[in-house]
């Protein structure tokens, strides 16, 4: 008697196996990118052309220009080429450099370019006294000196306090989040005194959670002790 033949069982589920290779090649890709966020922007390049290779299609048509934020040295680098900065802040800079070199209200100031925004840095000891956010006179002459080339563009300006990471605690502040905070509202008030159209102006406190130095040593904490005009081109806006 012949052995009756069953019919072979048709697996309708192999897309499943497929499907599983593609999400687990998904999830090493994010595992990629969050490790090279880690590094150089030179190492992510080279990562964005081999991966494009690999799949042989290109997901990263801008990549050099990169994608992560620009690191302190990068900043530093490009200032040194072509300006990135909109021509209304290339000329500020140029003002506030040649206004500086003749107004000793202006010896301490920094002017640094951070990708398309100018920061007007500050030490908060010309401010301010240790511990208070009352304006201090030369600080009050600075910003006067100040306030008509920023009034006269098409800015915003946000003002930033930065403390070192020594606690406080008084019966005003409650902590350097607080401090940093009342110092750069005071900052932002006398700006809109000096006739800077208040809707341009905003105020952040960050404490030390922003530092530019280490807090190890007194002259890194001084460097963090600083307040920080940062200032962003604002396109003027057209009647229709």
């Amino acid at each position: 008697m012949r052995k009756k033949k069953h019919p072979e069982h048709v697996n309708h589920e192999r897309w499943l196996v497929s499907y599983a290779d593609f999400i687990t090649l998904l999830f090493a890709f994010f595992v990629v990118m969050f490790a090279v966020s880690q590094v150089d922007s030179k190492r992510v390049g080279r990562f964005t052309e081999a991966f494009s290779k690999a799949v042989g299609d290109d997901f990263f048509p801008d990549r050099g220009r990169g994608f992560m934020p620009a690191s302190d040295e990068e900043v530093r680098n490009a200032g040194q080429g072509e300006s990135q900065v909109p021509a209304e802040l290339a000329d500020l800079q140029q003002s506030l450099k040649s206004l500086s070199e003749n107004s000793d209200a202006l010896k301490g100031l920094q002017v640094l370019q951070r990708r398309n925004e100018l920061i007007l840095r500050l030490a908060d000891n010309i401010f301010f006294e240790s511990g208070d956010d009352s304006l201090k006179v030369p600080a009050a002459l600075i910003l006067h000196t100040l306030a008509p080339e920023l009034a006269k563009r098409h800015v915003d300006i946000r003002v930033e306090g930065h403390t070192d990471d020594r606690p406080i605690r008084t019966a005003r502040f409650r902590s350097n989040w607080d401090l940093s905070t009342g110092r750069a509202t005071a900052v932002l008030a006398k700006l809109a005194a000096e006739n800077i159209d208040p809707p341009r102006l905003s105020a952040a406190g960050y404490g030390e959670f922003r530092p530019i130095a280490p807090n190890t040593t007194e002259e890194g904490r001084k460097q963090n002790r600083r307040v920080d005009l940062v200032v962003a081109f604002k396109a003027p806006e057209t009647t229709p």
